[in-house]
């Protein structure tokens, strides 16, 4: 799913759990960790693209994503870092002892959590398939991807309905 996704997603997430709700502090550190996969991935592969752009003076080229990614130098370095960050075996490691480190419920790493969930079924095998289960199996869905124009139409159209009507209802009735 795209980054701007997961933070509307991560968003709604925490205004739903009762122990989050209202406290913004732990909603803007969630939505943080809800794009935190990304970003850990994929900041050397935009840096690149940054790089290319404004020294070499080469086009930015993220035409297809597929394509382009896959044939870069730091290819290696993307897949490794993806696979770090969207490992439900390496969030709960951290989970784990952070919980155990600070004693008490580390609510914005939830975020990062939701975001490891939601890509499971939204990222096909063609591009950055999901491994969820790193580094214990290889294991992954074949779920839809995300560029989709459906799969968009569907995911924003979902977004909007709950921010319409879901968040509201929910700041109405627990701000009394």
């Amino acid at each position: 799913m795209d980054i701007f996704a997961h933070g509307l997603w991560t968003n709604v997430m925490y205004k739903v759990i009762p122990q989050t709700r209202g406290n913004r502090r732990t909603t803007w550190w969630g939505i943080f960790w809800g794009v935190f996969p990304d970003i850990w991935a994929f900041t050397p592969v935009f840096g690149y693209f940054f790089y290319e752009a404004i020294f070499l003076h080469l086009p930015f080229r993220f035409e297809n994503p597929q394509d382009t990614v896959q044939h870069l130098p730091l290819d290696g370095l993307t897949h490794h870092l993806y696979q770090l960050s969207h490992s439900l075996v390496i969030w709960a490691v951290v989970f784990g002892l952070t919980w155990v480190t600070i004693k008490k419920m580390p609510w914005p790493l939830l975020g990062w959590a939701l975001h490891i969930c939601i890509d499971i079924f939204s990222h096909s095998s063609k591009f950055f398939p999901t491994p969820f289960l790193f580094p214990i199996s290889k294991f992954y869905v074949n779920g839809w991807a995300w560029a989709s124009p459906v799969f968009m139409i569907v995911n924003y159209s979902l977004l909007l309905l709950l921010y319409l009507f879901l968040v509201p209802k929910l700041k109405s009735k627990f701000s009394n």
